[in-house]
């Protein structure tokens, strides 16, 4: 949960800061980070069990 919150916080940022300073028609591609951000924190993670030691 932490890290959607984080990526969704960054989002934002960025979105705001792009549309303060930047101009958003070239560095649009700077708005990845987050959204890949929230896939690495969506994806399945391996139950304690099925873990190798």
């Amino acid at each position: 949960m932490l890290g959607l919150w984080s990526a969704a916080c960054l989002l934002v940022l960025l979105v705001v800061g792009l549309l303060w300073v930047g101009d958003l028609s070239l560095q649009w591609p700077v708005l990845a980070v987050p959204v890949l951000w929230a896939a690495v924190a969506l994806r399945p993670r391996r139950s304690e069990s099925t873990r190798p030691r």
